[in-house]
């Protein structure tokens, strides 16, 4: 296999790629907080803006969970590295909103961070598959397919529409494997490596990556430019470090150690040996298995497998132990903490890396996989975004009511502009807990019935006028490509 395509064509797939995710994203962003890490990471950027400590101020907004002790101050639990992206969106949004009073104004500030940073980076995410599917030697059409598949069939879709830190983590990891793995310089490699350690700085994991990345280096290009590499990604670890220190007063203390409460009432983190259970619930759990409702990487294991075969076995078994060491890690963490297993956040980091060999399987197996794995991973996804928050024990069932009651529109169509507008929705009346289904038939046959229906009208034209408008500016920004495939040959 040879990539096809010059660098223009390289070029203008990448802006595409990048409009078409981020316009879809648009339409489809959800304002409630998805977690208390999002909360705690949006009150320490706000209150670093506003007071000038790094500290939480409404902790109790989110329950005080993920908020870690330094000393006689509160500080956020996660890795500080989302909440110093949302510095800057905040600083700003103070200017124009002024400061947040409370923990309702973090709403607001949530979907400008979200719209800013978590649907940006997704959508660059995006890119990079392709990119690196394009060196991998994948022809252009599927390292695009494998590109919009990634955007929008896999939790890359949902982190684009609410604010996590994963998606920005995998950003770091994927940008950080193609800097490491195209030809360059050694200046190129540290490069790679600064990526590789801000990314950590992110999500504690995605320090995984440098560690692998550097074995491969070394195996392929040599120990100087290994050097290089771990000379760049000791800076990003470098600042954690300082951070660890300042903070909790050693290098290796991490503020997991210093959190004021845990899930399933554990009073300290530590490492166990991972469960079989776990480790399925990761993979095939209703409740955000990753290749239960992202099958389309299994395609990207095949992929792994034909390349390693017939290409570069190094690159290969690379971002497998990458993936099996994430996965194995994240186990071993949520063994303690079996009710928070999911693997749409903690697998998260490989997914890219494996979207990118998905194309490498696309053009071994042919556009027939891209419609028995690539579809239903689509469909699948699409279901979770626009149900929004989740917390039916039974997610699938939960996600497909919501397609019928909310008629397949996402959540600000069909909760946020209805309920500011004073309208309600057989959507919004279904929201409510002594509603049922059952209820909605001999409703429909009175005149309160006639009007929910017709308000429910009114928002799905608006959601189908928004939906035309970013299909009709995506043909056009598609066309070109179009266009250029059917010009007959000199």
């Amino acid at each position: 296999m040879s990539p096809v395509g010059g660098p223009g064509d390289r070029d203008a797939d990448a802006v595409r790629i990048f409009l078409t995710a981020v316009l879809v994203y648009l339409l489809f962003v959800n304002p409630m907080i998805p977690n208390s890490v999002t909360g705690a990471l949006l009150d320490g950027a706000a209150s670093l803006v506003d007071t000038g400590r790094w500290e939480v101020r409404y902790a109790a907004s989110y329950g005080g969970i993920d908020v870690a002790a330094a000393g006689d101050r509160l500080v956020p639990g996660p890795p500080p590295g989302l909440a110093v992206l949302i510095v800057p969106v905040y600083a700003v949004w103070r200017l124009v909103a002024g400061p947040v009073r409370g923990a309702a104004d973090f709403v607001a500030l949530h979907v400008a961070a979200t719209i800013v940073v978590a649907a940006v980076a997704s959508a660059l995410a995006a890119v990079e598959v392709a990119a690196m599917a394009r060196r991998l030697g994948a022809s252009a059409w599927a390292s695009r397919a494998s590109a919009l598949v990634f955007a929008f069939g896999t939790p890359a879709f949902p982190f684009a529409t609410r604010l996590f830190k994963e998606n920005i983590a995998a950003l770091g990891v994927i940008a950080a494997w193609r800097l490491a793995r195209e030809p360059g310089s050694a200046g190129r490699r540290a490069v790679a490596g600064v990526v590789a350690g801000l990314a950590a700085l992110v999500a504690y994991p995605a320090a995984l990556a440098g560690i692998v990345l550097t074995l491969a280096i070394v195996r392929l290009e040599g120990v100087r430019r290994a050097l290089a590499f771990v000379a760049g990604w000791a800076c990003g670890l470098g600042l954690l470090a300082a951070y660890n220190t300042w903070l909790f007063g050693r290098p290796w203390r991490f503020s997991y150690g210093a959190f004021t409460s845990l899930p399933e009432g554990a009073s300290r983190a530590s490492f166990v040996l991972p469960s079989p259970g776990v480790l399925v619930q990761l993979l095939f759990a209703q409740r955000e298995g990753l290749l239960l409702y992202s099958p389309f990487l299994i395609l990207g294991v095949l992929g792994l497998c034909l390349w390693r075969r017939h290409q570069s076995p190094v690159e290969a078994a690379t971002v497998g132990a990458f993936t099996l060491a994430l996965v194995a890690v994240s186990a071993a963490w949520l063994t303690q903490f079996p009710s928070t297993a999911t693997g749409a956040r903690y697998g998260f980091l490989a997914v890219p890396l494996l979207a990118a060999f998905a194309a490498v399987g696309l053009d071994h197996f042919g556009r027939r996989a891209l419609i028995v794995l690539g579809l239903p991973s689509v469909v699948l996804t699409y279901l979770v975004v626009q149900a929004g928050h989740i917390a039916d024990p039974a997610p699938l069932a939960y996600a497909a009511k919501t397609f019928v009651s909310g008629t397949g529109m996402g959540v600000v169509f069909k909760e946020v502009l209805p309920r500011h507008l004073g309208l309600d929705t057989l959507h919004t009346l279904l929201g409510r807990r002594e509603v049922t289904g059952a209820d909605v038939p001999a409703l429909l046959l009175t005149p309160r019935g006639w009007r929910l229906a017709a308000n429910q009208l009114v928002m799905l034209l608006v959601f189908a006028g928004a939906v035309a408008t970013v299909w009709a500016v995506l043909r056009r920004v598609w066309k070109p490509a179009g266009a250029a495939r059917l010009q007959p040959a000199p």
